[in-house]
């Protein structure tokens, strides 16, 4: 039974495995997308945040953005770890526990990395080219008797001869890879001291790997350990994958199975600017940059179609049973497809619906206010919301934070305090320094003092360069002085 877990895992969280441990991204990386120094971090947040920066260019050698959270499965605080002194040798079952009072899972995870990449900023417009690789999967609504029998396995005996009913629940999963391009400039300015900056990026997608679950209910009992049948009483929904279809999932990871499109779009008001606070000196860093500045984003508009590798299946079922589940061995997706459609339609391909799947990409509306109290100092308060376009969109965590932060060209810190899915406070740390920048939007889950449902890590290495041509001047931030 071992396998047959370990399979549904890897079918349907294969990118929580890949590239990184798991996971990713703070998403929004909450400590440096609000910089008026932020370049190309701050561009997956708003993209018309880099047209008022003091940067005339910047190159981004490479960034990363790791995040995973959910509400039901944590790992225990240090203090809790060993107490069981029958279990001291550090095993998963030691280590990590789950909510008794959770009925349904969310959970959401991303790796992003953001490869070379450069923009361009000058007084009439700004532009910029990019190359990330990334990966996300959105857990929604799954029921956690189902997420119990997977940790623990179908001999699980405090769940047997229990019916359960399920909810609708969907799970979307993928990794590809991005070319972008990015424009931007002024629609709107008074005197330089206000002005409205709009951008867009428009994103050419090479899917690699997909799944997703879409299932509108899930009505079965698994019988007691005399026999571990897996008796399914009902069930409608789909699902469906794009991978190697041989007993090596992973063999062919980055595999190109899939194309699509994404677009990002951005508006930044910058009100009461006063002149010369926008360069990229020394002088600029005893001015206020402006009183405020609002920025409106859409994120992430888009979708991947898959043809290669692609297989979708359907059920619509009174009823069928899975004998002895607990003891099935399924090496392969295929051997999986197979033997579910077998036990359900007596035929192996009985449930076969399409071999072509759609995977939206995690969509969200995002804003954000930013307040200068003095020079050098600014709190900022955003918000996300999940904005899902299909059925088979990963779902983005949506999120509420204020980060207070202290910004001069060479050196920044801030600390956001994050509300996560409006409810779940953390508090981070981030750190820019020169070219390097380093942070997270959960540093408690690092010092091991509460039960922890997620991790978040992000970082930069790029150059900035204040002057035409590239030079080595005072006015460059990589080799300027405080």
């Amino acid at each position: 039974m071992d396998k047959i877990r370990s399979f549904i895992i890897l079918s349907f969280c294969l990118p929580m495995f890949v590239g990184a441990p798991v996971r990713s991204y703070s998403q929004e990386m909450t400590g440096i997308s609000h910089s008026n120094f932020s370049g190309h971090m701050g561009m997956d947040f708003n993209p018309s945040l880099f047209v008022g920066s003091p940067y005339l260019y910047e190159w981004n050698f490479l960034s990363g953005d790791l995040f995973i959270d959910n509400n039901y499965l944590y790992r225990k605080r240090l203090s809790e770890r060993f107490d069981d002194v029958d279990n001291t040798d550090g095993s998963n079952d030691s280590q990590f526990g789950n909510y008794t009072d959770v009925a349904n899972m969310d959970a959401y995870s991303s790796i992003k990395f953001r490869g070379p990449s450069y923009m361009r900023n000058s007084e009439k417009f700004s532009w910029g080219v990019h190359t990330a690789l990334r990966s996300a999967t959105s857990v929604t609504n799954a029921p956690t008797h189902l997420v119990k029998f997977i940790k623990e396995g179908y001999d699980y005996s405090p769940q047997h001869d229990i019916q359960y009913a399920s909810e609708p629940f969907r799970v979307a999963s993928m990794i590809w890879g991005e070319i972008g391009g990015t424009y931007g400039k002024k629609i709107y300015e008074v005197r330089e001291k206000k002005f409205l900056a709009a951008a867009a990026t428009l994103k050419l997608i090479g899917g690699f790997d997909a799944a997703f679950i879409d299932f509108d209910q899930l009505n079965y009992v698994v019988t007691s350990p005399d026999s571990f049948d897996l008796d399914v009483l009902s069930t409608t929904g789909t699902y469906g994958h794009s991978f190697t279809d041989d007993e090596n999932t992973l063999k062919k990871p980055f595999k190109l199975r899939g194309y699509g499109v994404g677009l990002d779009l951005g508006l930044t008001y910058y009100h009461k600017r006063k002149h010369g606070s926008g360069d990229c000196n020394k002088s600029a860093e005893i001015l206020k940059k402006y009183v405020f500045r609002a920025g409106l984003s859409i994120l992430d508009i888009g979708a991947v179609r898959f043809g290669k590798q692609a297989e979708t299946y359907a059920f619509s079922s009174d009823n069928f049973i899975w004998p002895q589940i607990d003891d099935a061995v399924i090496n392969s997706v295929q051997q999986f497809d197979t033997t579910v459609s077998q036990y359900a339609f007596a035929t192996p391909v009985g449930s076969q619906d399409d071999d072509r799947l759609t995977i939206w990409l995690p969509s969200a509306v995002a804003f954000d206010f930013d307040y200068c109290f003095a020079p050098k100092f600014y709190a900022n308060a955003a918000v996300v919301a999940a904005i899902p376009l299909a059925s088979t969109a990963i779902v983005r965590s949506s999120m509420l934070s204020i980060t207070p932060r202290y910004e001069t060209r060479q050196f920044e810190a801030s600390m956001p305090f994050i509300m996560h899915e409006f409810k779940t406070p953390h508090l981070g740390l981030a750190l820019r320094y020169k070219w390097f920048v380093i942070g997270s939007d959960r540093i408690g889950a690092f010092t091991g003092i509460w039960n922890n449902t997620g991790y978040d890590l992000f970082f930069g290495f790029k150059l900035n360069v204040c002057e035409k041509g590239g030079k080595r001047s005072p006015s460059c931030p990589a080799y300027s002085r405080l």
